[in-house]
């Protein structure tokens, strides 16, 4: 049910991407090239917990309005825990995803999401790998500058649940995007 939700909404979003304008709808001039390459980072230390994570991300610009793209993605928790001892959770993730730019930097996004969860320790007996899908959407702002743009998401999870190795339903991404330039165009 959930997957049709965001087949739904992808398709809404590609009927309306072709009637858009580009002069009313889309990033500036400057964004040369269809492909963007870039990403996110994080880092945190919260109680006996350390996390460290990287999350690459690949897009094409279909119009000047509406991109699709995966990103894949490592997290890196290592725990200290008085009952199991020290251990690591690893989260691999792989996501396609689709936003639309609505007006002047403010997009809508789409996202589906496939997560496995190992947990391993010298303490604790290795687990077998848990999976998880999060269907999310939600909204977001580019900062556009030369042929790169910063981007800020907030994106609700409507798979999520307390088994969920996201904490909260509510998913903040920040990140950064770089528009490569195509062959034909000269080297300013």
């Amino acid at each position: 049910m959930k997957k049709t939700i965001v087949m739904i909404l992808m398709a809404v979003g590609l009927a309306f991407a072709g009637n858009a304008s580009a002069q009313t709808f889309g990033g500036p001039e400057s964004m040369k090239g269809k492909v963007v390459v870039g990403g996110d980072f994080n880092l945190g230390f919260y109680g006996n917990t350390f996390n460290i994570g990287v999350a690459p991300q690949a897009g094409y610009r279909l119009t000047r309005s509406l991109e699709a793209g995966v990103r894949l993605g490592y997290d890196m928790f290592f725990s200290r825990d008085y009952y199991y001892g020290n251990y690591f959770s690893h989260i691999f993730s792989g996501a396609a995803y689709l936003n639309f730019e609505v007006f002047s930097g403010i997009y809508l996004q789409v996202e589906d999401e496939e997560m496995c969860l190992l947990i391993s320790g010298k303490d604790i007996e290795a687990s077998a790998p848990t999976w998880y899908n999060s269907v999310m959407a939600g909204i977001g702002y580019r900062q556009y500058w030369n042929n790169n743009y910063t981007f800020y998401s907030l994106l609700y999870n409507f798979s999520w649940d307390y088994d969920s190795p996201y904490n909260s339903p509510f998913v903040v991404r920040v990140g950064f995007c770089y528009a490569l330039k195509n062959g034909k165009e000269k080297q300013q």
